[in-house]
């Protein structure tokens, strides 16, 4: 079963350019499409009033690529006809094309106008229904990303928030410190002399201590002499 396929008309032309638009027939179903698109437009300019010219080559636009002018030479059909059918023909198409380029709600809306004309049509049924799933779900992933989006960007604002109170918190505390030290400098210089006085007695300390170790080892160096020098006053035998 065909889904998502594009259909052609078939039809004897009258009048000017017959084999032009029975080779651009071929042409599209051997899927040389830019041939077929330079035949259809050869006979669009031989027969300008066959409605039907302009549906096949927006259909042999579309399986080249040329979405916006297959869609565009499709609604120029659909303006020179007024049999619904292939109206719904048309809006068909157009909903294939959009399909193959996942603008699912468009697609969406283009298969409604079709099966108001072609309700039995099951092709157009499947492909509503599956362009409307497919739409659906992604509508769903992308209020997913809008809210991940939003949730990062709500985490960017905080963090930019507390950046700032963190430094405005920074430099009062920067401000009271030193309005502290301008409203006290007397205290601040008595600290400061009172600091230098502990590290001067402490020198001091340190200096009496070692010079009452000189002397104590000079007085054990002084005994020491003293025991080991002879007795001048023991008589000589």
């Amino acid at each position: 079963m065909k889904y998502f396929l594009l259909t052609l008309l078939t039809f004897l032309l009258i009048g000017a350019s017959p084999d032009d638009a029975r080779k651009a027939n071929e042409a599209y179903h051997n899927g040389n499409y830019a041939k077929a698109i330079s035949l259809y437009k050869q006979a669009i300019n031989d027969n300008p009033k066959n409605a039907k010219l302009y549906f096949n080559l927006g259909s042999a636009l579309a399986k080249a690529g040329k979405n916006k002018a297959a869609i565009r030479t499709l609604e120029q059909f659909k303006s020179m006809v007024d049999d619904p059918k292939l109206d719904a023909k048309a809006n068909y198409n157009i909903g294939n094309i959009y399909s193959k380029a996942k603008k699912w709600d468009k697609a969406v809306t283009s298969y409604k106008k079709s099966l108001r004309h072609m309700v039995m049509d099951f092709d157009a049924k499947h492909n509503f229904e599956l362009a409307k799933q497919k739409e659906q779900q992604q509508k769903k992933k992308k209020k997913k990303q809008q809210q991940q989006g939003n949730k990062q960007q709500n985490k960017s604002n905080q963090n930019q928030q507390n950046q700032p109170q963190n430094k405005n918190r920074k430099n009062q505390q920067n401000r009271q410190q030193d309005q502290q030290n301008k409203q006290n400098p007397q205290q601040n210089k008595q600290q400061q002399q009172q600091r230098n006085r502990m590290s001067k007695a402490e020198a001091e300390k340190i200096l009496k201590a070692l010079e009452q170790k000189e002397k104590e080892l000079l007085k054990q160096f002084k005994k020491r002499n003293v025991e080991s020098s002879p007795d001048k006053n023991a008589k000589d035998w």
